[in-house]
């Protein structure tokens, strides 16, 4: 990975902390998130997800569309490996967009302060010609899938992540094996389904279809 991520990121971690010495308002907990979200487990799965899905990107796919983007290293690593058409990641928590902002490297990258389910209520966005990425399914609840999900254009690719580390509180729709991930999600092709098990810690679901 670019190690240029890597400094920006120190650079952003000492302008919070040198804040939050003027500022009681600064929250230092942005630190820890901010890290955790390029630690080596972030890092393995969202380079397994770019690895896997590449393959299945051809040419009439336009743009790439992330739910939950985070600090925003999906779209840098898919970026890196060499996907240059348009790459937006839609996140409701305004600061980590401005934080992802100043860790962008690449030009096609764009960050929204918006909801990443209203992709499938849109018609310039519910459509067959984008990839759309979440590999943060344990986040949102099982009903607004089902919902949202359920709406899409059914030649739209999909690739979606979970994992069953029930531990953490945020972590409200996780899900105990892979068989039932699958089950889960709305999608009437699966390309690719598969597990990994990070850092002995938890196993990380995927499945990549339409």
């Amino acid at each position: 990975m670019n190690p240029l991520l890597y400094k920006k990121a120190l650079k952003i971690i000492d302008k919070i902390y040198k804040e939050s010495m003027y500022n009681e308002n600064i929250d230092l907990f942005r630190i820890k998130d901010l890290i955790d979200s390029i630690s080596d487990g972030q890092i393995e799965c969202k380079t397994w997800a770019v690895e896997k899905l590449k393959p299945f990107i051809t040419d009439e796919y336009n743009a790439c569309l992330i739910i939950g983007g985070w600090y925003g290293l999906m779209s840098h690593l898919l970026s890196e490996s060499g996907f240059k058409k348009q790459i937006i990641n839609y996140e409701l928590d305004k600061f980590c967009n401005k934080m992802a902002s100043r860790l962008r490297i690449y030009d096609n990258v764009q960050f929204m302060d918006e909801d990443g389910l209203e992709i499938f209520h849109d018609v310039k966005t519910n459509s067959m010609s984008k990839v759309v990425i979440c590999t943060a399914c344990e986040h949102i609840d099982q009903s607004e899938i089902d919902f949202s999900f359920k709406l899409k254009n059914s030649n739209m690719l999909m690739c979606l992540q979970s994992n069953n580390y029930f531990d953490v509180d945020s972590h409200i729709n996780c899900k105990k094996s892979l068989e039932e991930f699958v089950d889960s999600v709305p999608l009437n092709k699966i390309l690719y389904a598969g597990k990994r098990n990070i850092n002995d810690e938890y196993e990380r679901y995927m499945v990549i279809g339409k």
